[in-house]
């Protein structure tokens, strides 16, 4: 619903909390004169970007976290798990902070009950999201974004080039089973074999014991090529069998279907439920990200310096790591962004056709996580 829709039926106590707020001059006694003020108040470009510039770190991961996800309905459990990822540095006052983060919501008129609804669900207006969103883009444009027409010579979209090296790895255990290390993996000198025909080329790992939580294998197979793997085992189309890994049944009529694109999207979902475990904020970065990112060259510094205190580390991966290594890096191998550096050697990252489109559409924030292991 939209902000006056939901106004009309709004609770007079909220009505006043939000009139005290934004300082409303109007009769507090006649509900249609605190309704057009209000409108008046939450629709204007100077109240909205007074609101977003006076948030704290934490009071504007809780905003992202809100007005990113596209449920139109949120449950009181829903809007006090996100108050907790905000608060995540303080974790000794997380629960009474985060009833207190949702209360000031309501007060700012961004939270509202649902009526004739079962009691704890809530709802944003549809209409003051992009508003709320794009005064605070326009914010961080202004202090990251100047100068940041690069013009560069070359850069890399891998586009769905993923989707294609799925089908070679498919073809490539068709030929034959390929036999399993005692810790599981392949051998390297099948890696080597099957990598040379990979659209992005990677090298067989060094043993690396700090490599976990992120998938089956991670602490065997380099970084793009451990999703694919991933990714075909979790849909059984290879199995692992009496020491050796092996095309199924299920991946040979894979490998006989035409490619759509739902093959691209379940992908980028399968990498954001997967990775979502090691990195609760991952939705949020993932629709972050390309809006930062939106029809000009973003430096990494930008987003390091804007990102890295919504990340925590996790065991031996450093937020600086996880920004770019399982981020950043994994979103450029999935299409969602193209990369390229500019004359210094500066990382720099565009959104890509994909993100812009497919990805505004999806919500990760309602998907559960998967565990592999």
């Amino acid at each position: 619903m939209n902000l006056a829709e939901i106004l009309v039926y709004t609770d007079i106590r909220q009505l006043h909390q939000i009139a005290n707020h934004y300082g409303c001059e109007c009769n507090p006694h006649s509900k249609n004169e605190l309704i057009t003020s209000l409108l008046s108040s939450l629709r204007h470009r100077k109240t909205i970007a007074q609101e977003v510039e006076q948030l704290s770190s934490e009071e504007l991961h809780f905003f992202l976290l809100l007005f990113l996800d596209r449920r139109t309905v949120m449950s009181l459990e829903d809007l006090l798990a996100k108050a907790g990822i905000a608060l995540e540095s303080l974790k000794e006052q997380k629960q009474e902070e985060g009833r207190r983060y949702l209360a000031d919501a309501m007060k700012r008129g961004w939270v509202y009950p649902v009526k004739n609804k079962t009691v704890g669900q809530y709802q944003i207006p549809q209409d003051i999201r992009e508003p709320y969103l794009q005064a605070w883009l326009e914010r961080w444009r202004q202090r990251y974004a100047q100068g940041a027409d690069f013009d560069l010579e070359a850069y890399r979209d891998e586009g769905t080039a993923l989707c294609d090296d799925i089908m070679q790895f498919l073809q490539f255990l068709q030929r034959q089973p390929v036999p399993l290390t005692a810790e599981g993996g392949m051998y390297k000198r099948h890696q080597q074999q099957l990598f040379q025909f990979l659209s992005v080329k990677e090298e067989p790992l060094a043993p690396q014991k700090w490599r976990f939580g992120y998938g089956l294998h991670f602490d065997l197979y380099p970084d793009r090529f451990s999703l694919l793997y991933d990714f075909c085992y979790y849909n059984r189309w290879v199995e692992e069998l009496d020491g050796r890994v092996a095309l199924t049944e299920a991946g040979r009529e894979r490998l006989e279907t035409m490619y759509e694109d739902s093959l691209y999207h379940d992908l980028i979902r399968f990498w954001m439920r997967l990775y979502s475990r090691a990195i609760p904020n991952l939705p949020m970065l993932v629709q972050l990200i390309p809006m930062l990112a939106s029809g000009c060259w973003i430096s990494h510094q930008a987003l390091a310096e804007t990102l890295l205190a919504w990340i925590r580390k996790f065991y031996y991966d450093e937020p600086e790591q996880i920004l770019s290594n399982r981020v950043c890096k994994m979103m450029v191998h999935l299409g969602l962004l193209r990369v390229g550096q500019d004359e210094q050697g500066n990382w720099l990252y565009q959104a890509t056709y994909a993100s812009q489109t497919w990805l505004r559409k999806y919500n990760g924030f309602t998907e559960s996580t998967i565990s592999l292991k």
